[in-house]
């Protein structure tokens, strides 16, 4: 086995508190790991252009920290392809400014790549600030079971034993270690090698579903993607969109549109329909359930599609 030295990358956009707090954690972690493994961890932020005081506060707090501050918000994909461009290091961790690590998230990482050589990208598990497991992985989309999520079929124990879920939520998915089509990009560690051979995200995605974008093409390429529960953080989830997460939907939704017109293009008409259709049924679910602002929410996603 090499070298195991790391760089995290950090994306950050107007989340000055949270990033510092990301950025205590992320010092124990580095220095738990160093400690144990006698590596090397480089820790980069790439701030998106904010506005709320979050370069000048890294510059004077955090002098370990290798700042990159950008005029504009480049987005997600290219903000993260940016981080991964300047680093050497044979592994990368991106992690989201909203993810808190635990003393061991960095040690059990690359520990995890030198046992398991089959491990090419790895997701850890994600919970909510109560301690609750946040669903973060699944099967990369397809005509099937995209139209089964739309249609809220996916869930049922049988449909999602014949067809593996896109959006799973049963915690048997998420209970063991084993390969998965895609992880989310808030904790998202990889060999280096990965990134150069399929050259990052695609970033015609602004925000969302550009992590399952780039795992389709990491799969095709046949390496491996591994989800791995027993490394742990803690992921606020929507931090950055002041915990919209309408606006996350309907992103997704962009995101699912251009996807399938990539990798699907001949099944878009069919699986067009059936998003649609989706879509009207939940509109008039919610709306009798007299959740108006969810219904709103999906009405302008017929606008999407």
């Amino acid at each position: 086995m090499g070298k195991l030295d790391l760089s995290v990358i950090i994306l950050s956009y107007n989340t000055k508190e949270i990033t510092s707090r990301c950025l205590d954690k992320l010092k124990l972690s580095k220095d738990y790991c160093e400690k144990r493994l006698k590596n090397k961890v480089e820790v980069s932020v790439i701030d998106n252009g904010s506005n709320d005081g979050s370069s000048e506060n890294i510059k004077s707090d955090y002098p370990w920290v290798k700042l990159i501050a950008l005029k504009e918000n480049l987005g997600f994909s290219k903000g993260n392809n940016l981080g991964m461009k300047k680093t050497i290091d044979p592994y990368v961790l991106l992690l989201n400014s909203d993810v808190y690590a635990a003393e061991d998230s960095l040690y059990k990482t690359l520990a995890y790549f030198r046992v398991n050589l089959n491990c090419d990208v790895l997701g850890a598990r994600l919970n909510y600030s109560n301690g609750r497991l946040q669903p973060s992985a699944g099967a990369l989309p397809n005509s099937l079971n995209l139209i089964f999520w739309i249609l809220g079929i996916s869930l049922l124990p049988l449909v999602n034993k014949l067809i593996p879920s896109f959006h799973p939520k049963n915690k048997g998915f998420f209970s063991k270690a084993h390969q998965v089509g895609w992880v989310t990009g808030a904790f998202f560690a990889l060999k280096r090698k990965v990134f150069e051979v399929t050259s990052g995200f695609d970033e015609n995605l602004f925000m969302h579903m550009e992590e399952v974008e780039w795992c389709k093409r990491i799969k095709d390429l046949r390496f491996k993607i591994w989800y791995v529960p027993q490394i742990e953080v803690i992921h606020l989830h929507g931090a950055s969109t002041n915990f919209d997460l309408s606006s996350s939907f309907l992103n997704e939704l962009r995101g699912i549109k251009y996807y399938i017109n990539k990798h699907y293009s001949l099944f878009y008409l069919p699986i067009k329909i059936f998003l649609i259709l989706g879509l009207i049924l939940r509109v008039i679910a919610f709306s009798l359930l007299g959740q108006t602002k969810r219904a709103r929410v999906y009405m302008e996603g017929l606008k999407l599609i």
